[in-house]
């Protein structure tokens, strides 16, 4: 019975009046209290490409000049750390999804038109998604709709085969873990927001980035809530 109730108010609806993050109450935003909601890290002058910290705003970092990556704009809450880590962490092994919803929601907060057609939640395996309950990246996109009522496609894209866990691996090994581990399905969209929880080396974006082009998607944006990028 205790357990039972437990996981109730960690799952369910009595939680939206309570801040996932110190468990006081709620004043103006569902999920979190304005005291932790003004500490959070965020990025003030991000290059659009990348969001790389810069000093200056509209401006675009040395490397995506020399190598612009394949999609046309990131977009992410802050860097990964205190306490996305932890956020994001419950959220994928704790079975924490109003994580992802909170996530989401400060996301959106950050954004700015024009907004993409659909947003495309990064697949994973059936199995691995069968054994968590749920795809994290889903989760944060629902919070997304939440602010944004732009369209969650969850049945775009396909992940072929289980991959390795990309948590170990350099950039290298990534490449070629994922190769030919994605599929999409007929679209006829033209401007779409690529959604994951964390980008690391940006090698899972840049193939589903590809895998898009292909499919006549011509504008691809990349949204995460962190970023651990290095050049």
């Amino acid at each position: 019975m205790i357990r039972r109730l437990t996981a109730r108010l960690q799952s369910g609806p009595l939680w939206w009046g309570q801040c996932l993050l110190c468990r006081h109450d709620c004043e103006q935003q569902a999920l979190i209290c304005r005291q932790c909601r003004d500490e959070l890290p965020q990025l003030e002058h991000p290059c659009p490409q990348c969001a790389f910290p810069l000093a200056v705003a509209d401006a675009h970092c040395g490397q995506c000049q020399r190598q612009p990556p394949p999609w046309q704009r990131m977009r992410v809450l802050a860097d990964f750390e205190s306490p996305y880590p932890r956020l994001i962490h419950d959220l994928k092994y704790h079975q924490r999804a109003l994580n992802g919803r909170l996530l989401g929601q400060l996301l959106a907060q950050r954004l700015q038109p024009p907004y993409p057609e659909a947003i495309l939640p990064v697949p994973l395996h059936w199995w691995r998604q069968l054994c968590r309950g749920y795809n994290q990246a889903t989760e944060i996109a629902c919070g997304l709709q939440d602010v944004l009522n732009i369209p969650v496609d969850t049945h775009a894209l396909r992940r072929l085969r289980a991959t390795a866990s990309q948590t170990h691996l350099n950039r290298r090994q990534r490449k070629r873990n994922l190769h030919g581990a994605f599929a999409a399905r007929p679209m006829a969209y033209h401007h779409v927001a690529l959604l994951d929880d964390v980008i690391t080396t940006g090698t899972t974006m840049t193939e589903l980035t590809r895998l898009l082009h292909r499919q006549g998607v011509s504008r691809v944006e990349v949204w995460a809530a962190c970023r651990t990028l290095d050049h």
